[in-house]
């Protein structure tokens, strides 16, 4: 289920919520990395930015957005982890 779009200077998340049972994130934030600003921005910087966004919020202090999606959106897609050798 699709929650809220989280977002900063250098990258772009959709938060999630797995509803399917069995299965499992290792990420803090069950999240899709939706984009970066270049390609000198991982994508693993996602991470980085919903810990911060999740304990000091978002708006003009912490320079995070965020936007709630409303009608609780469900999707369907593949899992799978990004590896990057850049």
């Amino acid at each position: 289920m699709l929650e809220r779009v989280v977002w900063d200077d250098r990258i772009m998340a959709i938060v999630a919520r797995i509803v399917d049972n069995g299965w499992e994130c290792t990420n803090e934030i069950a999240h899709i990395t939706v984009g970066t600003r270049g390609n000198d921005v991982k994508p693993k910087e996602s991470n980085d930015l919903l810990k911060r966004w999740l304990e000091k919020g978002s708006g003009d202090e912490t320079q995070i957005g965020e936007l709630v999606i409303d009608g609780r959106k469900i999707v369907s897609g593949t899992v799978k982890g990004v590896l990057s050798n850049r």
